[in-house]
C-alpha cells in the first residue's frame, strides 16, 4: 500500500510517496525518510489527522492505503531554539517572582505553565499547525 508524506515546514517540497506494509513501524518509516531526505530521525515528527505518531505500526494507527501523513522537522538542534526557550523560562521566573516570594512557588508556577503550554500544543489541529508553520516561514523570509 502507498502512503503520502507532506513536509509541513519546508515550502515548495513535493509530497513523498512510500510503499509500506501495514506492519511497518513508525520508526521504520522515519528511518526511510532519514535516508531519502537526509533528515535525522530524532528531528522528525510524523502526524496523522493532527495526532502525533509515536511507537507502533501502521495498522496500530489504522493508517490506510492513500493516507497522507505530515512530517514536521524539529529544529531544536540549532543553538537559537534552546536559548529562546531558556529566555522564555527566565522571563517566566522573573514574572513569577513578582507574585511569589518563595522560590518553590516560582518553580511550581513555571512548571505548571510549561505543562499547560504542552497541553495546548498537543490539542492543536493540523490546520493550526500548518498556519503556524506558514506564519513562521513568512517571518524567516
Amino acid at each position: 500500500m502507498f502512503i503520502y508524506i507532506k513536509q509541513l515546514n519546508s515550502p515548495g517540497t513535493n509530497e513523498i510517496q512510500l510503499d509500506v506494509s501495514p506492519y511497518d513501524t513508525i520508526q521504520q518509516i522515519k528511518s526511510r525518510l532519514a535516508e531519502q531526505l537526509h533528515i535525522p530521525e530524532n528531528q522528525q515528527k510524523l502526524v496523522l489527522k493532527g495526532k502525533p505518531l509515536h511507537d507502533g505500526s501502521i495498522c496500530d494507527y489504522q493508517i490506510t492505503d492513500g493516507a497522507k501523513l505530515h512530517l514536521i522537522i524539529s529544529t531544536q538542534s540549532t543553538p537559537t531554539k534552546p536559548m529562546a526557550a531558556n529566555s522564555l523560562i527566565n522571563e517566566l521566573r522573573i514574572l513569577a517572582s513578582k507574585w511569589a516570594n518563595n522560590p518553590t512557588e516560582r518553580e511550581a508556577f513555571v512548571t505548571a505553565f510549561q505543562i499547560e503550554m504542552k497541553n495546548v500544543i498537543d490539542r492543536l489541529s493540523l490546520d493550526d499547525i500548518e498556519k503556524l508553520c506558514a506564519d513562521r516561514m513568512n517571518q524567516a523570509v
